[in-house]
C-alpha cells in the first residue's frame, strides 16, 4: 500500500473535522447512502474507508469488516480496539445462513469476589476481561474471508505508522477524562504532550501500535495470544497488580452460538443470545407487534409513552434474567414467546405511566453494560453486523505496555454481591448490551443494523426498526429521527421508574404531554447512540445505507 492511500485518508479526515466538532452544532440531514457492489458503515470515516478499500481490491464483506474493525483501533481508540470485546451477527450468501459469533472475553481465572472485594475495578489494571476482539476477527477472516492478514491489516498499519489528523472532538473527550488517563504513564505517552492533551490539527502517530499490528500481520493472531506479545501483556499486568496469566490468553476461544430470533410483522430478526442483552430488542418488538403503531402520530406523546413503557418492561426482564448462560439458567424461549409478550403488553396503560415496572415471574415454571458498530455488505450479498466495545471511553484507561493498545473495562459489569446474576466468577463473561442484528424478509437478507451506546443500544434499535417497518422511512431518515432512552444508568435492579432522556428536537408540547402522563424527562441535545446499518432493497437489489448524523458515523457506497 502506498502513500497515495494515506493521502486519501488525510483528505477524508480533514473534511470530517467539520462534520461534528461543536456541541452547539445542529443535527444535519444526510443523504441516503447507495451502492451496487457494497457499502461499509462505521463510526469513523477512516474506518469506513479502510473497509471500502478492501472491497474495491476484491475482498468480501468479512475481509472488509475485519479491516474496518482494526482501523478503529487506530483512529477511534476511545470506543474500541483489538483489545476490546464484541459480537458479530452475519449472513452468508452462499449458504443462505445467519450465524452469531460471540467474542466477548471472560474474567481472568484469578478474578474472584475475594480478589476484587473492596477494590475499585471500574478502571485501571483490574478492570479488563480477556482481550477478545482479535480472536473474533481471526474467526471471521479464517472461516469466511478471502484475504491474508497482511492485506486486511495494511490500512490500519499505514494509519498507525503515518498518523492521522486529530479532530476537536477527539481532543475534547481526552480533556474530559484526563484525570483518569494521566494516571497511567503508558497512556500519557500516547495521548499527551508535556502533560497537555494532543490538540486538533496535530497528527497522531502510533509507532508502538504499528509495530504490534505488523507483527500480527506477519505471524498471525497467535502471537497476541500465545507468543511474544502475550508474554509482554502478562508481564506488564503482573508488574501493576493485574490478574492476567498466559493461560488466560492462550486458552481463550470465541464461539459460534445459535442466534436468537423472533418475527415482527413480515420480518424475521436474528441477534445475539445472552450474555448479550439483545434479547431485550426482540422482547420489545414482540410487545409492539400487538399495537397498530401507525394509528399513533409518530413521536407524539402517546406514541413515545408506549415506546417508553415497552422499554421499561424489557429493561426489568433484562436486569433480572440476563447474564452468562454458562453460569446462570436463562429462560430464553419463555422470554421470547408471543404469549409472554401478550402478558407484558397487558400491563401497559396507554393513558398513564406506572410508577415502577417489574420483571415477569417464571418461578412456577422453572426448576430449583463505550462501544462501536460497523456494518458491511458486499456484491455477493454477504452481510456483517459487528459491535465491539471498550466499555467506557478508553476502556480501562491503560495503554498496555508497548503494544499501543487499550483493553476494555468490562469487568465492572461483574459484581461482588452474592445475589447478582452477574456475580464475578473465574471465566465468567460480563453481560453486554451489544446487539448486532440481521433481518430477513421472505427468507432473503433485508437489513443489517447495530449501534453503540450502553443500555440504550437495544432501545435505539427498536425505534429505528419500527420507523422503517411500520412508518416506511428509509434507513437514513429512520436513524436520524429524534428518540428517547431510559434515563438512569440501571444495569441492576428490577424496579424501573419512568425516568427518560428525550432529544430536544421533540416538540415542547410532546415533552409536556409525556410529563403529564407521569414521565420524568431530561431534555438533551442529542442521544449518545450512533446507529448505522444497511438495507438491501427487495425491489431493485440496490444497497441502501444509513449513518447517524449525530457524530462522525460515516458510510461509503460503491
Amino acid at each position: 500500500m502506498n502513500r497515495l492511500f494515506t493521502n486519501i485518508f488525510f483528505i477524508i479526515c480533514i473534511l470530517s473535522m467539520g462534520i461534528v466538532s461543536s456541541t452547539d452544532a445542529q443535527i444535519v440531514e444526510r443523504p441516503l447512502i447507495t451502492g451496487q457492489n457494497g457499502i461499509v458503515t462505521s463510526l469513523h470515516p477512516l474506518s469506513s474507508m479502510a473497509g471500502m478499500t478492501i472491497l474495491m481490491n476484491g475482498g468480501n464483506a468479512f475481509d472488509a469488516a475485519v479491516a474496518t474493525a482494526v482501523a478503529t483501533t487506530v483512529v477511534d481508540p476511545k470506543n474500541s480496539t483489538i483489545g476490546g470485546n464484541g459480537f458479530s451477527t452475519i449472513y452468508i450468501a452462499k449458504t443462505k445462513e445467519v450465524r452469531a459469533l460471540n467474542f466477548f472475553g471472560p474474567a481472568p481465572m484469578a478474578a474472584t469476589p475475594e480478589a476484587l472485594e473492596g477494590k475499585d475495578y471500574n478502571r485501571g489494571y483490574l478492570s479488563s476481561p480477556v482481550p477478545s476482539n482479535l480472536k473474533g476477527y481471526q474467526t471471521l477472516l479464517e472461516t469466511y474471508g478471502t484475504m491474508s492478514w497482511e492485506e486486511v491489516l495494511a490500512p490500519a498499519i499505514e494509519l498507525a505508522e503515518y498518523g492521522f489528523y486529530v479532530t476537536p472532538d477527539f481532543t475534547q473527550i481526552i480533556e474530559e477524562r484526563k484525570d483518569i488517563l494521566l494516571k497511567y504513564p503508558t497512556t500519557e505517552k500516547l495521548l499527551f504532550r508535556n502533560g497537555q492533551v494532543i490538540q486538533p490539527g496535530e497528527i497522531l502517530i502510533q509507532k508502538d501500535l504499528a509495530s504490534t499490528l505488523r507483527e500480527i500481520a506477519i505471524k498471525g493472531p497467535d502471537v497476541f495470544y500465545k507468543g511474544d506479545i502475550a508474554k509482554h501483556i502478562v508481564e506488564f499486568y503482573s508488574q501493576h497488580g493485574g490478574l492476567f496469566t498466559l493461560e488466560d490468553l492462550a486458552n481463550y476461544q470465541c464461539r459460534w452460538v445459535d442466534p436468537i430470533s423472533t418475527t415482527y410483522r413480515d420480518y424475521t430478526f436474528y441477534t445475539q443470545p445472552p450474555n448479550s442483552s439483545a434479547i431485550a430488542l426482540l422482547m420489545q418488538l414482540n410487545m409492539l407487534e400487538g399495537f397498530d403503531l401507525t394509528s399513533f402520530e409518530h413521536n407524539s406523546a402517546d406514541y413515545l409513552h408506549l415506546i417508553g413503557e415497552v422499554i421499561r418492561l424489557a429493561l426489568a426482564d433484562r436486569n433480572h434474567y440476563v447474564a452468562d448462560p454458562d453460569f446462570v439458567e436463562i429462560p430464553v424461549e419463555k422470554l421470547l414467546s408471543k404469549e409472554y409478550a401478550k402478558k407484558r403488553r397487558a400491563l401497559i396503560d396507554l393513558n398513564s405511566t406506572r410508577p415502577y415496572t417489574m420483571p415477569g415471574d417464571f418461578s412456577n415454571e422453572l426448576p430449583e453494560e463505550n462501544t462501536t458498530h460497523l456494518t458491511v455488505v458486499d456484491k455477493e450479498g454477504n452481510m456483517v453486523a459487528l459491535t465491539q466495545t471498550l466499555g467506557a471511553w478508553y476502556g480501562s484507561g491503560v495503554v498496555v505496555g508497548n503494544t499501543g493498545i487499550f483493553f476494555s473495562n468490562q469487568m465492572r459489569h461483574l459484581h461482588t454481591q452474592n445475589d447478582s446474576p452477574s456475580r464475578v466468577e473465574p471465566g465468567k463473561r460480563p453481560r453486554s448490551n451489544q446487539s448486532p442484528t440481521i433481518v430477513l424478509k421472505d427468507g432473503k437478507p433485508f437489513m443489517a443494523i447495530g449501534t453503540p451506546g450502553g443500555d440504550r443500544i437495544w432501545q435505539r434499535l427498536t425505534q429505528a426498526i419500527v420507523n422503517i417497518i411500520d412508518f416506511g422511512m428509509d434507513i437514513q431518515t429512520a436513524i436520524t429521527k429524534p428518540r428517547i432512552g431510559y434515563g438512569g444508568y440501571q444495569e441492576t435492579g428490577i424496579e424501573i421508574p419512568p425516568i427518560f432522556t428525550i432529544e430536544s428536537r421533540i416538540p415542547a408540547d410532546v415533552i409536556e404531554g409525556l410529563r403529564a402522563k407521569g414521565f420524568e424527562l431530561e431534555v438533551v441535545k442529542e442521544d449518545e447512540g450512533r446507529l448505522n446499518g444497511i438495507i438491501i432493497d427487495p425491489n431493485t437489489g440496490f444497497y441502501l445505507g444509513g449513518a447517524d448524523p449525530r457524530a462522525l458515523v460515516y458510510g461509503i457506497g460503491w
